[in-house]
């Protein structure tokens, strides 16, 4: 097997890791009756992104706080998918989308205007590098549907050509 000339794919795959921005949006105790008493386990969920049109979300679970939190970035990071944005920092058309019980209802906001959105839904417009929307989530309160209901939603805009 021939060498070839650069740096390492560790040190390449890292690199490219390491442009993510990553947040931890929820991290919930669960706990189950056994026989012995209860076990607890830890749910979390997390999103990365980079602020220019790439974001993704994981969820995972574990015995201990801190590995649920190291698993879902790292399936976030697996998952991370290309966003359209357009010139003024906005969605290039309205979207909806539902997932479970929540519904979301995304139109795009003049220059200025911010991001309108509550929860989980404006963390994952922040990282997705969204700086001019307007979001409702309609429905559940519950941030992983909102979450995933979101990601949905990102997934289903297209680039409109005039």
């Amino acid at each position: 097997m021939e060498r070839k000339l650069g740096r390492p794919m560790e040190q390449q795959s890292e690199e490219r890791v390491q442009q993510f921005e990553e947040k931890v949006l929820n991290v919930r105790r669960v706990s189950t009756k056994r026989q012995g008493g209860a076990s607890y386990h830890f749910s979390a969920l997390a999103v990365v992104g980079d602020r220019s049109g790439r974001v993704g979300i994981g969820i995972a679970k574990s015995k201990e706080n801190m590995v649920a939190m190291k698993k879902a970035i790292n399936r976030a990071k697996r998952d991370v998918f290309d966003v359209p944005i357009t010139t003024n920092g906005s969605i290039p058309h309205e979207v909806t989308s539902k997932h479970g019980a929540s519904k979301l209802f995304m139109k795009p906001a003049p220059d200025g205007a911010g991001i309108i959105a509550g929860s989980s839904v404006r963390q994952i417009f922040e990282l997705a590098g969204i700086r001019n929307i307007s979001a409702k989530v309609i429905g559940s309160t519950n941030q992983i549907n909102n979450a995933y209901a979101t990601v949905d939603a990102l997934k289903k805009l297209r680039i409109v050509i005039k």
